[in-house]
């Protein structure tokens, strides 16, 4: 939503997070029902501002977003929600210390929020501040989402009531060092937001998932009602379509699966439309050996400007008295689970224009007219044994209190819990749990055992993302959750995944954008695991080409010395250990980078370095 056109127009979400080229991200909170480690990794690329038009980033941006953003930045999602990728790459270990989950038991309430709250800070020390809230999960699948973006500024801007909440429900959740949640809610309520043209947010609603909201009902007089959810249940759309004196109409945009299940009490609806249903991460990238070829590849899109939108996922809540138009959006279904506030939720309550509204119709224009069916549909023997699945994944999620421990580079999991001391393990007694390392085998956790050897991890690949999953009869679900390590895995991780994965040209590639500044993009993609054009080193040429230069150096220096410090830290912390990996593995790179060392001694001896890191300490 963007502006007075007849159809809302299809930005990227990543978009709204992308900091403007003279600006920094100091804070970013995020929440979502699920996410998967593709789409955290090019959040992150997003937030550094070194992603690419297609979402993409080099090792080398990818090591520089995750040294940038460390302890600024947190995604907050449900536990047990986050997607395993089908090729599942080995740098992704390091994203453990981004994410966390809420412990809620989906049996009696999620956490569903959908939003971003970023603040950016200028060279010249301006505050800037960024509320995004809509459908969208942070997941690649392709669906047709809805969000609003809310950006600071005094002109033309207003505090809005409900911000704070939100803000301070994200910090809560985060466990950001030194982030406290009522100065921050206190700082949020006091900022002037800018909506879109046509928009006007008189609140933002936030649910913690507690009960006692109030559902908005139709008032009197009203002349159009529509909701939009790709999940709707009968009590929710019964206070949605009341008996009025004045002809109301009615108007419900779902899925047919929804349609066929709810059945003949849709028939109160003057339009009934249908669109294809959303897509959700693969529900278990390792099935069984024998099914392999069956699975589609629903990470694949070879062209995404044709394929936007493909299934609903969008939530709304229009009614419209008069020239009066009033419209809710946001993470709420159709449901009185997300209305009532059982779900934590996060809507936005929002008067539009006539041109806003010509959105909406354009999105219902892109629907087809049904009939509601003359009988419910009852679920076929399929859909039950995925409903047991999804039930034992909840459950799994919900009892889940391990720890990781690694000794002698072994690593083992600890499950402790007063409430389930026979370990986490699902109701149904016939459905097998396994886990795993993220990058090791999935092996069996037999019920009643507290301890389970997930075998060899190397400290390069340390996770505190932990492989699950749940299967019978040959029918699996799989998904990752944070096993917390005792004692934490600490920057040390992070650099020997770097030089894992960077390899010394990838490194000298990283080390060369730094000192340019220039905007230059890397090369290759972060989800490759294929180490940086490590084979064929041997000639050095693309070796030497990638060696920084004195005048490349000097020229940094002069730009900005405070910056160049920070350049000379990375370089002290990290190029040890990729010297190192060289001379175990390729001499002659060695030399040369030994004597690129040498160098840089000189250099940092020369200009003082060490006096200009000492005093930024």
């Amino acid at each position: 939503m963007s502006g007075p056109v007849d159809s809302w127009p299809a930005l990227s979400f990543l978009e709204g997070l992308r900091p403007a080229p003279d600006e920094n991200i100091e804070l970013a909170l995020l929440a979502s029902y699920s996410a998967d480690l593709g789409s955290i990794g090019a959040t992150l690329l997003a937030l550094a501002g070194k992603d690419t038009d297609a979402g993409r980033g080099s090792p080398s941006d990818f090591a520089d977003a995750v040294e940038r953003l460390r302890g600024k930045v947190r995604i907050i999602i449900q536990r047990g929600r986050l997607a395993k990728m089908r090729k599942t790459p080995r740098i992704a270990a390091v994203l453990d210390q981004f994410v966390r989950e809420v412990d809620f038991d989906e049996a009696a309430h999620s956490w569903h929020p959908k939003a971003a709250l970023v603040r950016t800070r200028r060279a010249e020390g301006e505050i800037g501040w960024r509320l995004w809230l809509g459908s969208r999960n942070l997941t690649e699948c392709v669906n047709r989402d809805i969000g609003l973006l809310l950006v600071s500024g005094a002109k033309g801007g207003a505090p809005i009531l409900g911000a704070a909440d939100l803000a301070r429900a994200l910090a809560d959740r985060a466990e950001l060092r030194g982030l406290r949640s009522t100065t921050l809610a206190a700082t949020v309520e006091k900022v002037a937001w800018r909506a879109p043209p046509g928009v006007r947010v008189e609140r933002i609603h936030w649910s913690a998932g507690s009960g006692g909201h109030t559902i908005p009902v139709p008032p009197a007089g009203t002349d159009e009602v529509v909701v939009v959810s790709p999940f709707i249940d009968k009590n929710f759309l019964a206070r949605q379509a009341p008996q009025s004196p004045k002809a109301m109409r009615r108007v419900l945009l779902t899925t047919m699966r929804e349609i066929e299940r709810l059945g003949p009490s849709l028939a109160v609806f003057d339009d009934l439309l249908a669109l294809d249903a959303p897509d959700y991460p693969i529900g278990d990238p390792e099935p069984d050996l024998q099914n392999t070829a069956a699975v589609p590849d629903s990470g694949a899109v070879e062209d995404e400007e044709e394929e936007v939108g493909r299934g609903l996922h969008a939530k709304l809540l229009f009614m419209r008295s008069g020239q009066k138009r009033r419209l809710w959006l946001g993470s709420a279904n159709g449901t009185m689970r997300a209305w009532t506030g059982r779900n934590a939720e996060v809507t936005a309550e929002l008067l539009v224009t006539e041109p806003v509204e010509k959105g909406l119709k354009a999105l219902l224009g892109s629907a087809r007219l049904v009939e509601a069916p003359s009988t419910e549909h009852s679920p076929d023997a399929n859909a039950l044994e995925e409903e047991a699945l999804e039930r034992a994944r909840a459950q799994v999620a919900a009892r889940w209190a391990a720890q990781l421990s690694i000794d002698d580079e072994r690593a083992r999991l600890i499950h402790y819990s007063d409430v389930r001391p026979g370990g986490p393990h699902p109701d149904e007694s016939d459905i097998v749990l396994e886990v795993g390392a993220l990058h090791g085998d999935l092996v069996a956790w037999p019920a009643q055992q507290l301890v389970v050897e997930l075998g060899p991890m190397a400290p390069a690949e340390r996770s505190e993302f932990v492989r699950l999953r749940v299967s019978r009869a040959g029918k699996g679900l799989s998904w990752l959750q944070r096993a917390p390590a005792e004692p934490p895995f600490g920057d040390d991780r992070d650099r020997a995944a770097f030089v894992r994965f960077l390899g010394a040209r990838g490194f000298l590639l990283w080390l060369a954008g730094l000192l340019a500044d220039d905007g230059r993009e890397g090369e290759g993609d972060w989800t490759n695991d294929e180490p940086q054009q490590r084979a064929g080193t041997a000639t050095n040429t693309a070796l030497d080409s990638s060696l920084p230069t004195l005048e490349e150096m000097l020229a940094a220096w002069a730009r900005d010395p405070d910056k160049f410090s920070e350049i000379e830290r990375r370089v002290s912390q990290y190029l040890p250990a990729v010297l190192k990996q060289a001379e175990e593995e390729e001499p002659h790179t060695a030399e040369m980078l030994q004597r690129f060392d040498k160098l840089w001694g000189k250099l940092r001896t020369g200009l003082g370095i060490a006096e200009i890191k000492d005093k930024h300490r």
